[in-house]
């Protein structure tokens, strides 16, 4: 094996582990130099009890063991190795008198042989053989993990999401987020899911003959898709809009349903209230869309308060609550612009706490102005007491996980001295 290959395997190998076990010292010096070209991370143990032990503690990726060796041979250790881990890939190494072993090492599932004195060249084939093996297994464990999160994210945010949807697969609902079944599910729908009729939903009657993927198909074609629906859990009709999105699979489509009474609702709620601000469930959505509208790193700033706990302890509750009032006018009208640009987004954590989602190119400015804060506004009640704005700031990297993101964020928040 050449140098090449030598840093080829050494590529594929930076992530396995392996145990070796010998009992020569001479012999074990000379493989551990050979394995410790390829492999980052090399156990060596002299018996096979040690070996055992290691591999207990440690559950190495490839086992490299000799036959005789005193107070444990490797047909033992090899023996109770498998028995922790049936699949477990194991080379022994073995001279000629070992033979007569051989077949008893082939019945406890052992195949990859090593004569000694060892040949360096047969040595490598082996081990490459083993590497390459453990490589694509990790590797496609890795990649079935990356896909289960995504597919566990997606869900999440899906669920977490304010209005009802649902994931139609033709006539099947694959999916659909706590609202949808809030909403629209009877109890036998909770329970059988396949039975679910979109039509039967619906102020219009002549759905109610149609299959779920026929509505839809209608709903695509309509002009105006604002709708009455039923809403079974409050037993009353409502007017919504409903959005499709067809997926990449045919007949596969995503279905919203936004509640324009509601939203009527809520308009009048903002125009005569001063909380402006999105809560911290719309967080996790907006990361999502950060990391996923750029290449470029984001900060995450999380604001809140200083000296609260007195403030409260001298002039109640009560008055905390106008200078929360203040607090959220000042972000409002201090941020305005940056805000309007999508260049900062602001949610409430939790009355006096706020997470602010800021592209890079406006980092300092946002920083100069919560700075500013104390500066401008302080509060009179019998005596005066400035109130100052608490924040840390970080720089978030726009692969990383968003619920990842979520923590280390709600971690931070938490660590504020109130």
């Amino acid at each position: 094996m050449n140098q090449e290959q030598i840093n080829k395997l050494r590529k594929v190998c930076k992530n396995i582990s392996v145990l070796y076990v010998e009992d020569d010292k001479n012999i074990s010096i000379q493989v551990e130099r050979l394995l410790k070209k390829i492999f980052l991370d090399v156990e060596v143990e002299k018996n096979g009890f040690l070996g055992l032990a290691n591999f207990t503690q440690n559950r190495q990726d490839i086992v490299i063991t000799d036959i005789s060796m005193p107070v444990m041979d490797g047909i033992e250790m090899a023996k109770e190795i498998k028995n922790l881990n049936s699949e477990q890939n194991i080379l022994v190494t073995s001279a000629h008198n070992d033979v007569e072993y051989l077949i008893e090492l082939i019945e406890i599932g052992i195949d990859r042989f090593v004569a000694k004195p060892i040949d360096i060249n047969s040595f490598f084939v082996n081990i490459s053989k083993i590497a390459v093996g453990i490589y694509r297994e990790k590797r496609e464990a890795l990649i079935e993990y990356r896909l289960k999160m995504q597919q566990d994210l997606q869900k999440k945010i899906l669920s977490s999401v304010a209005f009802p949807m649902v994931y139609f697969e033709g006539d099947k609902v694959v999916y659909a987020n706590s609202n949808f079944k809030k909403h629209f599910y009877t109890e036998i729908d909770a329970n059988d899911a396949d039975r679910f009729r979109l039509g039967y939903l619906f102020d219009e009657k002549k759905f109610v003959t149609m299959s779920n993927a026929t509505v839809l198909d209608e709903i695509e074609e309509a002009t105006n898709k604002i709708y009455l629906i039923m809403d079974v859990g409050e037993k009353i009709v409502k007017k919504y809009n409903i959005n499709i999105s067809n997926l990449q699979e045919k007949n596969h489509r995503l279905v919203g349903f936004i509640n324009l009474d509601d939203i009527n609702v809520e308009c009048e709620r903002f125009r005569t209230q001063v909380d402006y601000f999105p809560k911290r469930e719309a967080f996790l959505r907006a990361t999502l869309v950060q990391r996923n509208r750029s290449e470029e790193n984001y900060l995450v700033f999380c604001v809140g308060l200083k000296n609260t706990k007195r403030f409260i302890d001298r002039y109640g509750g009560v008055k905390m609550h106008t200078i929360y009032t203040e607090l959220a006018r000042y972000l409002k009208r201090e941020f305005e612009e940056e805000i309007e640009s999508r260049m900062l987004f602001v949610f409430l954590f939790e009355t006096n706490r706020y997470i602010f989602l800021a592209d890079k190119k406006i980092g300092k400015a946002v920083e100069k102005k919560l700075e500013a804060f104390g500066k401008k506004y302080s509060y009179e009640y019998g005596s005066r007491l400035a109130l100052e704005l608490n924040y840390l700031k970080e720089e978030i990297a726009h692969i990383r996980p968003t619920t990842d993101v979520m923590e280390n964020t709600e971690g931070m928040l938490y660590t504020f001295d109130d």
